[in-house]
């Protein structure tokens, strides 16, 4: 027998696959644990109880409804959610005020069909000040615009019209070689017969591109349909002749065609990505002039149009601003090369393909100096970051050590690192409502991932002036036995240690307490029949029941409460591995003899089965525990084969773990 000693100094390779078990050799496996839930691992190597959810507001949506959170910042002061939401024939764009922790925003104007049903769950937007630009493929690009502090105004996307046309895009959908011919050389209404069965009465309010025999660009509204190969229509401005011409084109975005499928502000310019009958086009707007599409002659500050071409058509995905123009396709990674010598302009602009691990629907984010995105398969998460050295972006796999950790990725966001806060964290939603969390310090090449749980389904997430909210479906309790499910806009919050929780005070001491209920949306507490957990300042008062009007009774009288629903932070180690003389103990029974724990101004941790309760033996155990900074012995028995130790917490107080030592008998 051998008695040997396992340090842990750090946990910043977070929890790491099954398939990763074999791999004694890699640092990845001295730094990472087992399982990791709802621990956030820390700059300096520990990890500590995730911050609580705190109720921020009852959205008040049943099951059946999608869903999407887009964050809106103005400025650092004034930041909102825009949440989008639809079921069966009913939708809603609504917009929420975090620090006024309200829904009570005007969200004036309309804006076409942007109120019917399945617009959720492909949105792409793009903000430049006060202007927000939403694109669906299916629907016309979208507006919203902070008028006030109190007001949005939302509108359907309006190309300029200066100089009597709209400047949009345009693009020969048909045969090249099927020709227009107008009936006459005038600006009234005229018949325009196409040399092809091409029309349908959905042309009607569309715009053609038509250029005549002199090279003189007109544009032609489309006033009624008469046939397959008749319409009527009025030219903008006298063509020169009434010869049958190939030189015309559709406008781009239509019911017919599609719309926008993803959008970027890009070096002065709005950028859209692909539609449905062009999915592998880019559009650029005038310099200066978001709404201005128009090509004009090619000079360097108007629009752009090109065609990613590959020897596949790939979709494009995403577009987003970074270092270059990044374009994200079904297929591939490509960016659009710029520089101080090279401007973007119509002669200029080329695309250059990099990587072709392919890309999914979900928006890439803004990530610790890299853009962050799914693969195609939305199961692997890839950073897409330029080398200074090889002058050329690379796609590597941040994903790999934590893969079965990673399910089917339908939301994403970041939050980036901020003066008292070195690490910077990448939040993702898993379709099963379940959210992996990576921690990311590049210049100590740390990353790490951890699981986050809830007692519901986490739905999207939204980061706003580094302030982290989700969209949570709880499942409550009704009186006659049944459940009702609700949504609600719920923050990460370090003072917090529940979730969906609410803190309230009273000026004298008192048993009963009362959950809030949302004033003008609901006539009942947001939690009701069921039990929620009680904390007072580092007090954990227990589990209570909560009746139908949120009413609990506490055992003792208190001034101050956190009232809310727990959850279990759990830290598990990888099986101890050690190099003797006569060989490794890989497969060998091990007993852990001893495990110290070093804490970090904690409070009762539990560990084999143990409760720690961490206080001073001189404490008045009448008065608040303090969290101390402490090294905690728990001697442990029992042979296996893996030896691992877990530790967690079954209540809401403070828990940072700095490391872990464990002497072992082998």
């Amino acid at each position: 027998m051998a008695l040997l000693r396992q340090l842990y100094t750090n946990f910043t390779s977070g929890e790491v696959t099954p398939l990763f078990s074999a791999r004694i050799d890699a640092a990845a496996y001295k730094n990472g644990v087992k399982d990791l839930e709802n621990f956030r691992i820390l700059a300096q190597g520990g990890i500590k109880r995730r911050p609580g959810l705190r109720k921020r507001y009852n959205v008040g949506l049943g099951t059946s409804y999608a869903t999407q959170l887009v964050p809106y910042v103005y400025d650092e002061d004034e930041a909102y959610l825009i949440l989008f939401a639809s079921t069966g024939s009913q939708a809603a764009i609504q917009a929420y005020d975090p620090t006024k922790e309200t829904f009570a925003i005007n969200m004036t104007g309309s804006a076409g069909n942007w109120t019917a049903a399945g617009i959720v769950g492909n949105l792409k937007y793009a903000q430049s000040g006060d202007t927000m630009i939403v694109v669906h493929p299916d629907m016309p690009m979208l507006v919203l615009t902070r008028t006030s502090a109190t007001e949005f105004a939302r509108s359907d996307f309006t190309f300029d019209t200066s100089g009597g046309f709209i400047h949009q895009p345009y693009y020969k959908f048909a045969d090249p070689a099927v020709t227009l011919t107008p009936q006459n050389n005038s600006t009234s209404n005229q018949t325009i017969t196409a040399s092809a069965s091409i029309f349908s009465s959905d042309w009607v309010g569309e715009e053609i591109e038509y250029t005549d025999s002199a090279g003189t660009v007109h544009h032609i509204a489309v006033v009624a349909y008469l046939s397959g190969t008749t319409i009527t229509g009025k030219f903008d401005t006298a063509p020169s002749n009434t010869n049958a011409r190939t030189t015309w084109k559709e406008q781009v975005f239509s019911s017919r065609h599609g719309y926008a499928r993803s959008v970027a502000f890009h070096d002065q310019r709005l950028v859209f990505g692909g539609s449905r009958d062009l999915p592998n086009h880019i559009f650029m707007s005038k310099v200066g002039e978001f709404f201005n599409f128009d090509v004009g002659t090619g000079l360097d500050d108007e629009s752009i149009q090109i065609q990613i071409a590959e020897n596949q058509v790939s979709e494009i995905k995403a577009v987003e601003s970074f270092r270059h123009l990044s374009i994200f396709t079904s297929e591939a990674e490509l960016y659009v090369p710029t520089s101080e010598n090279r401007p973007l302009t119509p002669s200029t602009i080329s695309v250059k393909r990099q990587t072709s691990y392919g890309s999914s629907g979900v928006n890439p984010v803004d990530f610790d100096g890299a853009l962050v995105y799914l693969t195609k398969s939305k199961g692997a998460v890839r950073e897409f970051v330029f080398s200074d050295l090889s002058q050329a972006y690379n796609s590597d796999a941040i994903s790999l050590l934590s893969q079965e950790m990673i399910g089917t990725i339908v939301d994403m966001s970041a939050q980036r690192e901020a003066p008292d806060q070195a690490e910077a964290y990448l939040y993702t939603v898993n379709s099963d409502g379940n959210m992996a969390v990576m921690v990311s310090i590049r210049k100590e090449q740390v990353q790490g991932w951890m699981q986050y749980t809830t007692d519901g389904t986490f739905q999207n997430v939204a980061t706003v002036n580094r302030r982290v909210f989700v969209l949570v479906r709880r499942n409550m309790p009704l009186s006659n036995g049944n459940t009702e499910s609700r949504l609600f806009i719920e923050e990460f919050d370090n003072s917090y240690h529940l979730d969906c929780a609410e803190k309230q005070t009273n000026a004298s001491a008192t048993k009963n307490w009362t959950i809030t209920a949302e004033s003008g949306l609901l006539n009942y507490p947001d939690i009701r029949n069921r039990d929620v957990s009680v904390k007072s300042g580092n007090f954990a008062l227990g589990s209570f029941p909560a009746n139908n009007s949120g009413e609990i009774t506490l055992n003792d009288a208190v001034t101050e409460v956190e009232i809310g629903i727990p959850y279990t932070p759990t830290m598990t180690t990888l099986p101890p591995e050690f190099t003797l003389q006569d060989g490794i103990t890989v497969g060998q029974k091990r007993r852990i003899v001893r495990a110290v724990l070093d804490l970090n101004e904690s409070l009762n941790v539990k560990t084999k089965g143990t409760n720690i309760l961490i206080r001073r033996v001189t404490d008045d155990l009448s008065l608040q525990p303090t969290p101390l900074t402490t090294r905690k012995e728990v001697y442990l028995l029992g042979w296996s084969s893996e030896g691992t130790v877990t530790v967690t917490q079954d209540q809401p107080l403070p828990l940072t773990l700095n490391g872990l030592l464990l002497e072992v008998e082998v």
